[in-house]
């Protein structure tokens, strides 16, 4: 086949509400662009009839591939099994739940020529103080750890080349640290003020607390595996 220039990874869990209505918002942004593009929407165990109805989309959205895990795995193993489905030569990936809009996704393109990924920031966050606050704790204590400056690295939209994925390690949690890792193997990262809207429908999946405690795990881990990366250069004989 032709070459793909650009894959959109979206793992969902329970969004059926939400699916449909981020279809049409994001065939008409790729629509508006000059290249080829696919959607790859990974169902994470959804038990709401999110998979059947990935089905019935894709029938009439010739770039949409449904792709289905057995049960739910959480949102780094269908972030993985997305990123080893795409095809294209970037990937964008963004949350089901559209609180991030995908007409951002043509300014974060622009700015990966020379980078591995380009990472959002949330400006103006419509959730409560409470989850604004965790999260920026959260992201600052990650930020510690790993001796990193990412501003939000929980944003869920991000652009990457393809390339700088490849070699990602497989844990539970990775998603966390996405734009770290690209760096350790020697990318350079974008950060861009991107737009942040309320939940119209559904709730968030994921419990404050228990997510923070298995984030500091995770980051003690991260922090590990920069201090034991190992690199190489060839010179000539």
């Amino acid at each position: 086949m032709p070459d793909l220039h650009l894959s959109v990874v979206i793992p969902a869990h329970n969004e059926k509400e939400n699916l449909q209505p981020l279809l049409e918002e994001l065939t008409a942004v790729l629509d508006s662009l000059p290249i080829s593009s696919e959607i790859v929407l990974v169902d994470d165990g959804s038990e709401d009839g999110s998979a059947e109805l990935i089905g019935r989309l894709a029938t009439g959205e010739p770039r949409l591939r449904g792709v289905f895990l057995s049960r739910r795995s959480g949102q780094s193993a269908a972030l993985l099994c997305g990123f080893e489905h795409a095809r294209g030569e970037r990937i964008v990936v963004m949350d089901a739940d559209r609180q991030t809009d995908p007409a951002d996704i043509p300014r974060l393109l622009e700015m990966l020529p020379g980078h591995g990924a380009v990472v959002g920031i949330r400006v103006r966050r419509q959730d409560s103080w409470w989850r604004r606050f965790s999260s920026w704790f959260a992201n600052g204590v990650r930020n510690w750890l790993t001796r990193e400056d990412i501003t939000d690295t929980g944003c869920p939209m991000k652009v990457f080349d393809a390339r700088a994925l490849r070699t990602l390690p497989r844990f539970d949690g990775v998603h966390r640290f996405l734009p770290t890792l690209v760096r350790l193997e020697g990318y350079r990262v974008a950060q861009v003020p991107v737009t942040h809207r309320p939940r119209m429908v559904g709730r968030s999946k994921y419990g404050t607390w228990k997510r923070a405690l298995r984030g500091l795990r995770d980051a003690l881990g991260v922090r590990w595996l920069q201090d034991r990366h190992i690199t190489w250069q060839l010179r000539s004989p």
